[in-house]
């Protein structure tokens, strides 16, 4: 009854007497908090009083009031509250107040108080000795770790005080350097009873609300406003324009290692066999889906994805690139430990973040490290790439279809160094190419004029893209599909020109900067020659294509085409131009496709009807995709729909040589 009886008597008081000037009353107020909270914690000791039992809320909402009205009364010239505020360390006295916790609450209760000040003030002055130690002693109240039950007021004063740094850039470093304030904290040591002051900067401090066991990544609900609190912090810190500030993020801040390892985590805790339905095309945003039900794990997971590439792609540049390097180093180097890790789960998900880096520094660190070498025992001194396509050999229709995906989008992203690593650096010497076997004159005279040409070094000048054999060469591939072999009566390429032409400009566009050559010129070293394990794999599936999933054929394809399109001069001849002389035991993609139609040919006939039944694999292969495509598990019908998918290949083959040919012809026209 005490308190709310002097509660009473105060107002009637407020009521009777003339109004108070607002320092007097600062003061009255400041000092009946004071005496109220000794009342309560006398000799010391710790209260089993609750705060809301007490008059001590009330006197320190009136002290905050009146601070913020007196801030922003403009016709006051000088904030003498403030300034006896200031003067006097009382902020500091509350946070000492807070520290003790000798009235149950009023930690969060002075918290609370702080977090109005600073998001109400107009221009809290957080360089002064008084504001910043309180701050910072706040800071380290906010560690999840340590007060766990509070996290949603917590996140919220830390959230409001990133807001205001972000509008005080200037001494934004205070709260993360530990030398740019020393001399401030060795008095703030010896002005109060606390002998234990040790400080957290305020990032890592919010990264606690990561590393704790009661994370705030938890399927709870309640705790989504932390979440998203959490994140906006940490995005609102990455992207301050302070030298000093990022560069203290990036060297001496947990927020590298502590966002990779909770990715990993992540990652690690997905279920071994997804369920792919969905997630093929699933975009989670951090924002919007935390509360989706698809899974819990696989939320969690796209979410944090989504999370840290846009603080990559958002955040300052050598932050990004701390982050890139240790999520390389933390995540990605640990992917293939050991063989049992390796799923059709990792070798999925691998893409989908492949996928979601795209133009990020991300995309350039996982490049990287595709064709890097390994330091672990199992797989020691090879690289990503040379592991997947190893297991790729596997018998599993899904895991081939997901690596496949994969080398997909790794090409077409068209990163130089991977092309050379993968396929470029085995064909540059031209060593496949029989040079003692003399051609036809047309032949001959090409060879003269691509060293000619070769001098001016222009890719859109080249003979080697377009040779004087041209029509020799796509007659060669359109007559590969035996007549009753063809489910189109047409048989012709043009209805793919279009599509290939869209593509093969956006391919120019990629390929514009790299120093490629312009022909394909005999090396002067005579070595025995090796197509690589890359193409040793992609022939040896082509071979194979009789007896395997038309999936893995349409991923073929597709890498077939798109290799095809680009304009580099010796992969283009080596692939595409059937009537150069190789030497003896050279894989040819011509002849490897020969005896596959040979073979299928003999298959198809075989059954009744056939002619009806590759009509009707057209309509399937026009209508499908390799998803669906690999859900099929008939033999008779993917035969048939292998058929067509090498039928449509050879033309969209040809294609790309009319393409390339033309493109060619017209640049020489222009010059």
């Amino acid at each position: 009854m005490m308190p709310v009886l002097n509660t009473i008597l105060d107002s009637v008081v407020d009521t009777i007497a003339p109004p108070t000037p607002a320092f007097e009353n600062f003061i009255y107020h400041w000092e009946k908090f004071m005496v109220n909270y000794l009342e309560w914690t006398t000799d010391g000791q710790f209260s089993q009083t609750r705060i809301e039992e007490t008059n001590v809320p009330g006197h320190l909402e009136i002290v905050q009031q009146i601070l913020i009205c007196e801030d922003q009364n403009e016709k006051i010239a000088t904030n003498l509250c403030m300034e006896y505020v200031l003067k006097n360390d009382l902020f500091n006295m509350l946070a000492v107040i807070a520290e003790k916790e000798k009235l149950i609450g009023i930690r969060i209760l002075v918290l609370k108080c702080m977090t109005n000040l600073i998001s109400q003030l107009k221009n809290p002055v957080l360089a002064h000795q008084s504001f910043f130690v309180t701050i910072q002693r706040l800071i380290n109240l906010c560690d999840s770790v340590l007060y766990n039950k509070q996290q949603q007021d917590q996140i919220h004063f830390l959230y409001m005080l990133c807001t205001l740094l972000n509008n005080q850039q200037n001494v934004s470093i205070m709260f993360f350097s530990n030398e740019s304030n020393m001399c401030r904290l060795e008095e703030a040591k010896a002005s109060t009873e606390s002998s234990t002051f040790n400080r957290l900067n305020l990032l890592d401090c919010i990264l606690t609300y990561i590393n704790t066991k009661v994370c705030i990544i938890k399927d709870c609900t309640t705790n989504t406003d932390v979440y998203y609190k959490c994140c906006d912090c940490i995005l609102l810190l990455t992207k301050f324009n302070d030298e000093n500030v990022i560069d203290y993020i990036s060297n001496e801040t947990k927020l590298c290692s502590t966002l990779s390892e909770h990715f990993r985590n992540l990652f690690c805790a997905l279920p071994t066999a997804l369920d792919y339905n969905g997630l093929e095309t699933i975009e989670l945003n951090w924002r919007d889906d935390y509360n989706a039900t698809y899974s819990n794990d696989v939320t969690k997971f796209f979410c944090w994805l989504n999370f840290i590439i846009e603080i990559i792609r958002d955040g300052q540049l050598k932050i990004s690139y701390s982050l890139c390097e240790s999520l390389r180093l933390l995540f990605f180097n640990k992917l293939f430990d050991t063989p049992e890790q390796i799923s059709c789960s990792y070798v999925f998900l691998l893409k989908k973040i492949y996928r979601a880096a795209d133009h990020t520094p991300l995309n350039y660190t996982i490049n990287y490290w595709l064709r890097s070498e390994l330091d672990n025992s199992y797989y020691d001194k090879q690289t990503p790439i040379d592991i997947l396509i190893k297991l790729s050999s596997t018998t599993d229709d899904t895991f081939v279809f997901n690596i496949l995906n994969f080398f997909i989008d790794v090409l077409h992203d068209s990163d130089k160094e991977v092309l050379d690593f993968i396929i470029l650096q085995f064909i540059n010497n031209r060593n496949y190419y029989e040079r003692c076997t003399s051609g036809t004159w047309s032949d001959e005279e090409d060879e003269r004029e691509k060293k000619l040409l070769s001098n001016g070094n222009n890719i859109n000048t080249s003979r080697t893209l377009a040779p004087s054999s041209i029509d020799r060469i796509i007659n060669r591939l359109l007559a590969l599909i035996p007549q009753n072999l063809q489910s189109d009566q047409l048989h012709t390429f043009k209805d793919h020109i279009t599509d290939v032409k869209n593509m093969y400009n956006d391919v120019l566009d990629k390929c514009t900067k790299f120093d490629w050559p312009s022909e394909a010129l005999n090396s002067v070293k005579i070595n025995d020659f090796d197509e690589g394990p890359f193409l040793r794999m992609i022939f040896k599936k082509i071979s194979n294509i009789p007896n395997q999933n038309s999936s893995t054929t349409l991923q073929l394809k597709i890498i077939l085409i798109f290799l095809s399109s680009l304009p580099h001069p010796y992969l283009h001849e080596y692939l595409l131009n059937s009537t150069l002389p190789l030497k003896r035991n050279v894989p040819s993609l011509y002849m490897i496709l020969c005896q596959v139609l040979k073979e299928l040919h003999k298959k198809i006939l075989t059954f009744p009807n056939y002619n009806k039944e590759l009509i009707q694999a057209r309509k399937r292969i026009l209508n499908s995709s390799s998803i669906k495509l690999l859900k099929e598990k008939n033999f008779e019908v993917i035969v048939f729909n292998n058929a067509v998918i090498l039928e449509e290949l050879c033309k969209e083959l040809v294609a790309v040589l009319f393409v390339k040919y033309h493109h060619t012809n017209l640049a020489n026209e222009n010059i």
